[in-house]
């Protein structure tokens, strides 16, 4: 694919169909993404693809954690700040308005997607060093946007999610993943189920006008 027919079909994905995606593309995928920059050379990330009957576990106890009220505890939550500061805040804040108003008689469908982790045969889980700088964080994000174009160029699709890293003990546990690594985040990917009504097309955040966000300096 042109690369912006790549960049331009990047939206999220909120449920999957059945169909496996081959271990060689996932694989491929990763093999792709490593072309990312880093500080140093220093390649901080680490990729755990996981599908099958762990994948399968992990939705599992997910779902159940979630219907007993367990309060998410994100590996990234004692890393970072979470307090947000007024621009992204207001940023976020219109993304909640919108997404109510386009959902509407769709919530439900989508928390459902949610809880079901999208339905994804396969997700990506993206680690980093604990004992890590926030210069690493930042390496992350740009190897997670590579792997997201990369898996769009093999023509599948993404849906990279908060929900799906809420619980990192379970993924801990089921991917093998060492305590000495913080699970930053989750991307499913897959096939796009056409018929889902809760992947209408239609729904597209709105972005900043240019001027919000963009200054010539000379």
């Amino acid at each position: 694919m042109r690369f912006n027919e790549v960049y331009e079909s990047e939206r999220a994905t909120r449920r999957f169909t059945n169909r496996k995606v081959l271990d060689r593309v996932l694989e491929e995928i990763v093999k792709e993404a490593q072309h990312s920059p880093s500080l140093l050379n220093s390649q901080p990330w680490r990729v755990y693809a996981v599908t099958g009957d762990s994948l399968s576990k992990i939705k599992a106890s997910f779902k159940e954690k979630a219907k007993a009220g367990e309060e998410a505890n994100e590996d990234f939550a004692s890393m970072l700040s979470l307090n947000w500061d007024t621009f992204p805040s207001q940023n976020m804040a219109t993304m909640g308005a919108s997404q109510t108003y386009f959902f509407r008689n769709k919530m439900e469908l989508f928390n459902k997607s949610n809880n079901e982790m999208f339905n994804a045969p396969a997700i990506y889980y993206l680690t980093i060093p604990k004992k890590s700088p926030a210069w690493s964080v930042f390496d992350l994000g740009i190897f997670a946007q590579s792997l997201m174009l990369c898996a769009i160029n093999h023509e599948l699709h993404v849906m990279p999610a908060h929900s799906l890293v809420s619980y990192p003990d379970v993924i801990h546990q089921y991917a093998g993943i060492p305590e000495t690594e913080a699970i930053s985040m989750g991307i499913a990917v897959g096939y796009k189920d056409r018929g889902a009504e809760v992947n209408d097309p239609k729904f597209f955040p709105p972005r900043l006008p240019l001027e919000k966000i963009y200054k010539l300096i000379k």
